[in-house]
């Protein structure tokens, strides 16, 4: 009797080990909430697209594994860890295989307190169970399927924002110190500009669930460019990642969900010095970042070459890494400009970074966090829990056994910038003591070897 489509198909599903499933959920804030990604607060006036957790589940034999990202600026490992065990619970995953990241859109709510935008309790509750709900549903949506990755490359986009400059052209920082080697983002086609002071990373790692029906379950990729932005201040947007899912999806099957995590990025930004600012207050920049990136997306998803069994398995580790806290003199200092409990209505930069020492004098001298190591097949995906620097994700790449290896950064945690310690030596924006600049000048070192070793 000859062998059927249908048949094929049935026979081919009685075989498989593996299955996938897919999942999105809608945390688009109200009007008038919080939108972290500035010094300053801003309130919501439009949801210009929205903002979504999604998830791809992904189950071989008995052990399940999700990948998870967030439309947020950065969400804490006191959020993630909650939910982690929710999920694990209510879906029989192992808590060490579950993955979430943010996406690091500068125009969405605060999970946690960022410069002067403070997170709503009721956001954060949303942001919980939506995201346990994403999870949820993916695994219910588990068939057969087959998995697979390739390495992309897209150089176009990627730019080191750090640069030398003439001497003496580089302003004070915010303490008042004339110190820095580097400015972050310096005036564009500027006379004084130097050479970039950093490498970037081409990288656009693809991973894709397809179903025996020949469609798209998920794909998952990573990139490290920081965020596009130069849309309007007060729209909530899911910047371009949300903007190349869309593409993504539409170019392959209406029921994928496309995921794109930040790989390290920290020091990484998509405009060209040579050239002209973007125009600001539109999308025209994001769609530009989005398209061109979904295009070489796409052409990578054609090498994919796909099987139909992968071992799964991961592991988290904490590391402890140390603080940077004001001395007493500059908590007096800081107190004299801002008050003992500062509010979130400041504008001159240096009143802003005088509340911020306020509020990291009280912050523990040392703090645990996270870096996991995700192996699906060949293929293996390592965690940063901040703003990394290009520099750790090459590290980690080029010390790794896998076959592939993606890098993640904002991942399980939100533990600020974590810049090499040559870039503390230069100093900048991503070195001034901040909430969202904090750690020791070890942390890179710390990180970076607890991962090598993992993939060795």
């Amino acid at each position: 009797m000859a062998l059927t489509r249908r048949r094929l198909l049935l026979s081919l599903a009685a075989s498989n080990t593996l299955r996938a499933g897919a999942a999105t959920a809608n945390i688009s804030p109200a009007l008038g909430s919080s939108l972290a990604g500035g010094m300053t607060d801003r309130k919501c006036t439009d949801v210009h697209d929205e903002l979504l957790v999604r998830c791809a589940a992904l189950e071989s034999a008995t052990t399940r594994l999700l990948l998870a990202t967030i439309d947020s600026c950065m969400v804490p490992r006191t959020i993630l860890d909650k939910v982690r065990a929710r999920i694990a619970r209510d879906n029989s995953v192992a808590p060490e295989l579950i993955l979430f990241s943010s996406t690091h859109t500068h125009s969405a709510p605060p999970a946690m307190h960022l410069f002067q935008s403070m997170p709503d309790p009721a956001y954060i509750a949303l942001l919980e169970s939506r995201l346990a709900d994403a999870a949820r549903m993916a695994f219910a949506r588990l068939r057969p399927a087959r998995i697979g990755a390739a390495q992309g490359s897209e150089p176009s986009l990627v730019n080191n924002r750090r640069f030398y400059m003439r001497e003496g052209a580089i302003p004070a920082d915010p303490f008042g110190k004339q110190t820095d080697k580097v400015q972050m983002n310096p005036n564009l086609q500027s006379p004084d500009l130097g050479k970039p002071a950093g490498p970037t990373d081409p990288d656009h790692p693809v991973l894709a669930a397809i179903g025996l029906d020949g469609r798209y379950i998920w794909i998952y990729a990573s990139y490290a460019l920081h965020y596009a932005g130069y849309n309007p201040g007060t729209h909530a947007s899911a910047d371009y990642f949300g903007a190349w899912s869309r593409r993504i999806e539409a170019a392959t099957h209406p029921e994928c969900v496309a995921l794109l995590s930040n790989g390290c990025s920290g020091n990484i930004n998509a405009i060209s010095y040579a050239a002209k600012y973007p125009t600001r207050s539109n999308y025209d920049f994001i769609d530009r970042v989005s398209s061109v990136l979904a295009i070489e997306t796409l052409r990578t998803l054609k090498n994919i070459e796909f099987t139909d069994t992968a071992t799964l398995a991961g592991n988290i580790q904490n590391v402890e890494i140390g603080t940077r806290r004001p001395s007493p003199a500059e908590l007096a200092e800081a107190i004299k400009r801002v008050g003992e409990t500062p509010g979130n209505e400041f504008k001159d930069r240096a009143d802003i970074y005088a509340r911020e020492t306020v509020f990291l004098s009280k912050y523990p001298a040392k703090i645990q966090v996270p870096v996991q190591t995700l192996t699906i097949g060949e293929t293996a995906l390592c965690t940063f829990p901040g703003e990394t620097f290009v520099e750790l994700g090459q590290a980690v790449k080029k010390a790794s056994r896998h076959k592939l290896t993606v890098t993640v950064s904002i991942a399980n945690d939100a533990c600020g910038y974590i810049p090499t310690a040559e870039a503390f030596d230069l100093g900048g924006y991503e070195t001034w003591r901040a909430k969202s600049a904090y750690v020791e000048r070890d942390t890179a070192a710390k990180l970076t070897a607890a991962l090598q070793n993992s993939v060795r």
